[in-house]
């Protein structure tokens, strides 16, 4: 019987020495091969473009381009083996290792987990910050122009390699000026955030498996990350994604060194080694301190030190219209020499710390405040206009934050102790006075992304900006709520002003207190909604002073004029003004 003859094996496919064994991605701009190569025995990343230069001079200019990209060295960006043509067809080549592709990654394993894939994403925007500085553009981040190592890192093959058909009747491409290389630095960014949005969702952003295509349709067409996602993902990251790919370019991420802070601040208050959200601001906190204090206020508590005889609660006036102040007593009297064992007996209060401490640890406590305005001195004397605009913004927030102390004093219910009520209006704010000081540059841009966007065409509404805390998230990758609890429990304060930190959220209604530290919590976002409130004019403020007393007139059993009345005399008090000069007296027909 005669042996069975074996099928006819297909030719292979070479391109130049190079067998193309299988395609492993491609876009408008590129496409990758895993290709055999006979000279090196080894597979290697084949990097073609998706057209031929148009002449011998613009293949000479793609040539040239590539072989500058091929010169930076870093450890995520995949090292060009060669860089040649083949009739008339660029390529170069790039080392398999063992890896894969980003694309054959997906295709073979369980979806990655949002660490997983901001892991990778931060270590992709490291590579692309150093070659954008550089000068050089990648032009086409895809799944398959990223490499996954054998180690799990993240790499980026064919730097500069991509190359788009013209279109019809164009004849030439545009020079790369200046102002092209940076269109072309900020649509990578952009191109990062598609990719961080499909492998979040696991599915690609427009429906469109090109992220060079998508990239072209963002602007016209809105990108937001789907709800339905394999792996749940936190707000902040979630804030951090449709900030990358938003609508309006004056809200993106416009240079890959943005896109990383934001990412790896998320990443280290989320990795589970990384103590959270201080992790961010535990080194400053124990070199600069927390706060400074607020403008004019030392001398007073200064005075009240050298007076011979003065009752505790002249010194808790004196207190309350310095933050520092009150967080610095908080912090020096819950430490192990005063702290009690069972969980009901911490020191909550003002007055209870000014007894514990006496004069000799109030002179400590006013010691270790810095004099204003702390470090923001040094901004200001790199540059003026930028260090004057932080302290500005400092010393409002410090104001605003006595006015929320002092309207919970004055109207917390019998049931809560005031001085709680206050400490607890003023943490509301803590997260957001530490952003402004510890990261003046970081909080412009956020305060940037909180302002309405100009109408997209004639006629049409502004486009709102976002929430304080959205922007937090999508600038410095953390919830201002859980930053407020890190630092509070980091100084030790008790777990109930801990909890009343947390404000009642405005997409919700307010509901009737069900115990004391209910009540503490909704009065301290009582008193912040009313500050707030004042940031606007008018007819505006008097909507808002409605729409708080609204809110919480049934839970609180507030009276119709007591938001206003509260409001008016925490003024005079922090300001230092008799009654009848308080901005806001007779604005309060709040009936």
């Amino acid at each position: 019987m005669a042996a069975a003859t074996p099928p006819p094996t297909a030719a292979p496919r070479l391109f130049g020495r190079f067998e193309l064994r299988q395609m492993l991605g491609r876009s408008m701009a590129s496409s990758t091969w895993l290709a055999w190569d006979p000279r090196a025995q080894q597979d290697m990343l084949l990097c073609v473009p998706r057209a031929q230069p148009a002449n011998a001079t613009e293949r000479e200019e793609w040539t040239q381009d590539v072989l500058s990209a091929a010169r930076l060295k870093h450890p995520h960006l995949a090292e060009a083996l060669e860089v040649g043509s083949h009739d008339g067809w660029p390529f170069l080549t790039a080392a398999r290792n063992g890896g894969m592709t980003l694309l054959e990654r997906l295709q073979t394993s369980p979806p990655p987990t949002p660490l997983e894939v901001a892991h990778w994403t931060c270590e992709l925007l490291e590579g692309l910050a150093y070659a954008h500085e550089a000068g050089v553009a990648h032009q086409d981040i895809g799944l398959h122009t990223v490499l996954i190592d054998k180690a799990g890192h993240a790499l980026l093959v064919s730097l500069g390699a991509g190359l788009v058909p013209l279109q019809p009747g164009q004849a030439q491409r545009t020079p790369r000026g200046r102002q092209e290389i940076r269109k072309t630095t900020e649509r990578d960014v952009l191109m990062v955030g598609l990719l961080l949005h499909r492998l979040l969702a696991n599915h690609p952003a427009l429906d469109d498996a090109d992220i060079y295509s998508a990239a072209n349709r963002v602007g016209a067409e809105i990108v937001r990350l789907p709800w339905t996602t394999p792996h749940p993902v936190p707000e902040t990251l979630r804030a951090i994604v449709n900030r990358a790919t938003d609508r309006q370019h004056r809200q993106r991420y416009l240079n890959a060194r943005t896109l990383l802070s934001a990412l790896q601040g998320w990443v280290k208050t989320n990795a589970t080694d990384s103590g959270g959200p201080l992790a961010l601001l535990l080194d400053r906190l124990n070199s600069v301190g927390s706060l400074p204090g607020r403008p004019d206020t030392e001398r007073g508590f200064i005075a009240a030190l050298s007076a011979d005889s003065l009752r505790v609660d002249d010194f808790v006036d004196v207190m309350v219209k310095n933050p520092a102040l009150v967080w610095e007593l908080m912090r020096a009297v819950n430490t192990a020499g005063y702290s009690s064992t069972s969980s009901d007996d911490g020191v909550t209060t003002l007055s209870r710390a000014v007894l514990l401490l006496g004069q000799k640890g109030l002179r400590q406590v006013q010691a270790a405040v810095r004099s204003w305005p702390g470090v923001l001195a040094a901004m200001a004397s790199m540059s003026a206009e930028a260090g004057q605009a932080a302290m500005k913004a400092l010393e409002d927030e410090l104001r605003n934050t006595c006015l929320a102390g002092h309207i919970a004093r004055l109207m917390a219910p019998f049931s809560i102790h005031d001085e709680e009520a206050s400490i607890a209006a003023m943490s509301q704010r803590l997260s957001w006075l530490l952003v402004l000081y510890h990261f003046p540059d970081e909080a412009l841009q956020i305060q940037r992304l909180t302002q309405a966007a100009p109408p997209s065409e004639p006629g049409a509404q502004p486009t709102p900006g976002m929430s304080l805390e959205a922007a937090a998230g999508a600038v410095l990758g953390i919830n201002l709520d859980d930053l407020t609890a890190a630092v509070m429990r980091h100084w030790g304060l008790h777990e109930r002003l801990v909890q009343a930190a947390r404000p009642v959220g405005l997409q919700r209604g307010v509901r009737h207190p069900a115990n004391p530290e209910d009540i503490l919590r909704t009065v301290a976002s009582m008193a912040n909604e009313v500050v707030n409130a004042t940031a606007l004019q008018g007819p505006k403020f008097l909507a808002a002073m409605q729409q708080v007393h609204a809110r919480y007139a049934r839970p609180l059993e507030l009276g119709p004029k007591e938001c206003g009345q509260a409001l008016e005399r925490a003024i005079r008090l922090v300001d230092n003004l008799p009654l009848a000069d308080a901005p806001v007296s007779g604005m309060m027909s709040l009936g």
